[in-house]
């Protein structure tokens, strides 16, 4: 296993735990509209979020190249990172996208989406961009075709 096949493991991990935290805790306790004037929910939502990102960056540190005695990086590594960013830049934009959609529909009749909804947007974009990303790399270590 390389280097970046652990560290795709490791931050699916880290991100997945996050994001199954999140969700509950945001809709919980007032849902959306609340979410915002939930003082306690708010920082525990920012604290999960930092906690993950410590755990993030302390990963890529033991990971990092001169502690770690894993595989360099060769021609295959470079084009799975390739393409896993080109296929999560597409997954993030039809994500957002989506979302919005759903929102505009949800809340049209009334002209104003409540500002909760941003925030889970902003949370949920970071989530589904690291999840996607280590995701997509982890199906492009198990295939045999990259290309």
């Amino acid at each position: 296993m390389n280097r970046n096949h652990i560290r795709s493991l490791f931050s699916l991990i880290i991100w997945g735990t996050v994001t199954i935290i999140f969700i509950p805790l945001f809709f919980t306790g007032g849902g959306v509209t609340e979410w915002v004037l939930d003082r306690e929910r708010f920082i525990a939502s920012g604290a999960i979020v930092v906690a993950a990102y410590i755990l993030f960056f302390i990963m890529l540190a033991i990971t990092g190249r001169k502690r770690a005695n894993l595989i360099e990086r060769d021609e295959r590594d470079i084009l799975i990172s390739r393409r896993s960013s080109e296929i999560t830049l597409t997954i993030m934009q039809g994500y957002v996208f989506l979302t919005c959609i759903v929102l505009y529909f949800m809340y049209r009749d009334s002209n104003s989406v409540p500002a909760g909804w941003l925030w889970f947007l902003g949370y949920t974009g970071i989530f589904v961009g690291y999840i996607s990303y280590s995701a997509v790399n982890l199906i492009l270590y198990g295939s045999k075709d990259v290309i």
